[in-house]
């Protein structure tokens, strides 16, 4: 059997006598090795995949095949630091997620790699639990016997400096995907005094949210200067710690066995990390409804978020837009509707525009809706070649320079701009649309073409321009509009002939339509909404001062509703340890109003509202009166039992007086607690 040789670094030496391994062996071994992993294959580089804990494909190892042999990638993350040392490991500045480097040149050094292969496997398959706990085990040795050192009397520690070793061993420690922070505490620890009193401690953990700056901390207690125990908890950026009742004695973690991680170290772990995970799961959980909204506008065209007040529609609008461009803020639109809003605003309409001279004329110009298409569309083309824009400056701007004497070659009246900027002859005039059109080929409804042709003619003759090649079309690009408060406006009028376009059957050319102001185009060029936009509206069912959907718009959307219920998950990140309290008032409002006779569940109150309790520093008193009760006013406005509803409506905002009193316990045993803590 051939002899493996190390070098000072520990890196593999094999022998020139081994056959070197062809590409497709190296490949076959992999499929073999890891039956349900998926190839992926890149201009650079193949990969294999496999399912995440997120059930999303992740590549477990990337392969560079080379003239001298192949060169893999694997996680740094799913090794041990003894691992580590065989590959090349790339800096974190570089920013690689496979990046663990390793020189395969035989099937011998193959098979030796076989089993890190298989660690970065299991990681990214599994997060390799039980590789986890053993990793979660060697910190908690070092990071004991560093902290039993340092908490000596006869050593001081400042409180910037990090334990010895920490700054090559701790900042880049992570494990499962959770970076480690080491600290040192200012004052103390938890527990008996006796020992070390007030000497800096050192501790450990991790950022939980940035909304609040909450960490999940490891608390250290002393006794005669050893490191005696653990604890888990909670820190705000307050400078508070709320208890989470894990305590964890060291002598009970067995870390100087050289034996498996015992089950009191795994559920120290565990609970450890339990809180990162549940975070991970939200963002997961929101990640998945996002993408259910989005692909239920992708099979749709046209949506429609309604819901009760403050459920956060325009929000969800907003997001589920930026998931389906790449979060590209030119291939989203947005506008809101109000009782004014009219066609002219959204498709096209005359609007007053000044000739330059003084005076004000009218001019045919694009809405906001209508401009937003036609982006949309250009975006499509691909390739091609077209100059025209380019050329047709470059004339004007001749033409401008010399004031009424400039002479096209077949030509003998002087040329000029008019107002709309537009080559005009005396009185003959030849557009920049009409002479685009003779460029493109195609029929510009003209009697007579003989001013376009020599503009045309004399462009590409003098400024250079080229043949027009038609570009191919890609509808892959998506563009969303968002109309916010879609039914405040008089939908019908607003959209006009655009009622049977915006149709998901009828998108694309086969959707043409005249618009209103067809007349007045210089082409007979019909406007149509292409394939790739896609149009998401909000609304509040119960607003009474606006016009409903007719039936024949109401059918071209589909309609979700958004519940006060689904969206309380916004409460968790923007309140933090204060969302509990919040979301119990929240239900218990919204049930009163359910019960309310004149009302139902659209008359809920949304988490939105609740967010103003920042701006008035956590004072429900105030949240009642600045927010909550105008808006319950207009709700029973009218009622023979208005002030007795408004009144019922109020004690199931303050909850019932038992529930008060718990909730005044609650709060007052927290303060206790963190009274007499003295870290």
């Amino acid at each position: 059997m051939k002899q493996i040789q190390f070098t000072s670094n520990n890196k593999f030496l094999i022998s020139k006598e081994n056959t070197m391994v062809s590409k497709q062996t190296f490949i076959d071994r992999i499929k073999k090795e890891f039956p349900d992993a998926i190839e992926n294959q890149t201009k650079s580089y193949i990969s294999f995949q496999v399912k995440n804990r997120k059930g999303k494909l992740q590549n477990f190892i990337e392969i560079k095949f080379q003239n001298k042999g192949i060169k893999i990638a694997v996680l740094s993350k799913s090794l041990h630091d003894s691992d580590i040392l065989l590959f090349n490991k790339k800096s974190d500045s570089f920013g690689w997620t496979l990046d663990a480097e390793y020189f395969i040149e035989d099937e011998n050094s193959l098979n030796e790699i076989l089993p890190f292969i298989n660690k970065s496997y299991e990681f990214v398959k599994s997060g390799i639990k039980s590789e986890c706990y053993k990793v979660f085990k060697e910190f908690l040795s070092k990071f004991v016997n560093q902290a039993n050192i340092y908490n000596s009397k006869d050593i001081e520690i400042k409180r910037s400096q990090k334990l010895d070793g920490a700054e090559h061993i701790y900042p880049a420690l992570t494990i499962e995907g959770i970076p480690y922070k080491v600290e040192m505490l200012n004052t103390g620890h938890f527990g008996p005094k006796s020992g070390n009193g007030y000497i800096k401690s050192p501790y450990f953990g991790y950022r939980l949210s940035d909304i609040d700056n909450s960490w999940i901390n490891i608390r250290c207690g002393f006794q005669r200067f050893k490191l005696t125990e653990f604890k888990i908890v909670k820190w705000y950026s307050n400078n508070r710690d709320e208890d989470l009742d894990y305590k964890y004695f060291v002598k009970d973690l067995e870390l100087e066995s050289t034996a498996e991680p015992n089950d009191i170290l795994k559920e120290f772990y565990d609970n450890f990390t339990s809180f990162y995970r549940e975070s991970e799961k939200e963002e997961i959980n929101m990640s998945e409804n996002i993408n259910e909204y989005k692909n239920i506008l992708l099979s749709s065209k046209n949506l429609i978020l309604r819901g009760a007040p403050g459920t956060g529609k325009t929000y969800l609008a907003k997001e589920i837009a930026a998931e389906l461009t790449g979060g590209n803020e030119d291939q989203i639109g947005f506008v809101q509707f109000h009782p004014s809003y009219d066609y002219t605003d959204f498709v096209e309409g005359l609007r007053p525009v000044s000739n330059g001279d003084g005076a004000i004329e009218f001019k045919l110009q694009d809405g906001i809706f209508k401009q937003f298409c036609q982006k949309a569309k250009e975006a499509q083309k691909t390739g091609g070649q077209d100059n025209f824009d380019e050329a047709w400056t470059k004339l004007t701007d001749a033409i401008n320079e010399k004031q009424r004497q400039y002479f096209f070659p077949r030509s003998s009246v002087p040329a000029s701009l008019n107002s709309q900027g537009n080559v005009k002859f005396d009185s003959p005039v030849a557009t920049k649309e009409k002479v685009y059109l003779l460029y493109k080929g195609e029929e510009t409804k003209l009697k007579y073409e003989t001013y376009q042709k020599i503009v045309l003619d004399h462009m590409k003759e003098s400024y250079g321009l080229c043949d027009y090649v038609s570009p191919t079309i890609d509808t892959d690009k998506k563009f969303v509009f968002i109309i916010d408060e879609i039914n405040r406006g008089e939908i019908s009028k607003i959209f006009g002939e655009l009622f049977f376009s915006i149709d998901p059957g009828y998108r694309g050319e086969k959707g043409s339509v005249s618009t209103q102001y067809a007349n007045l185009h210089e082409s007979d060029d019909k406007f149509y909404i292409s394939e790739n936009v896609y149009i998401i509206g909000t609304m509040n069912d119960i607003d009474r001062s606006v016009d409903t959907f007719d039936f024949a718009m109401r059918r071209r959307f589909r309609f979700v509703e958004v519940t006060a219920e689904s969206q309380l998950g916004m409460l968790d990140t923007a309140l933090g340890d204060k969302a509990e309290e919040a979301k119990k008032r929240l239900r218990s409002l919204n049930a009163a109003i359910e019960n309310v006779q004149e009302l139902n569940s659209h008359y809920h109150i949304g988490p939105s509202y609740f967010l103003n309790l920042k701006d008035v520093d956590f004072d429900y008193e105030l949240l009642w009166s600045d927010y909550l009760k105008p808006l319950l006013e207009d709700y029973v406005r009218g009622s023979y039992e208005e002030a007795e509803i408004l009144e019922t409506l109020k004690k199931a905002f303050y909850l019932t007086k038992n529930e008060q009193k718990d909730q005044a316990v609650a709060d007052d045993n927290e303060g206790d607690e963190n009274d007499d803590a003295d870290y």
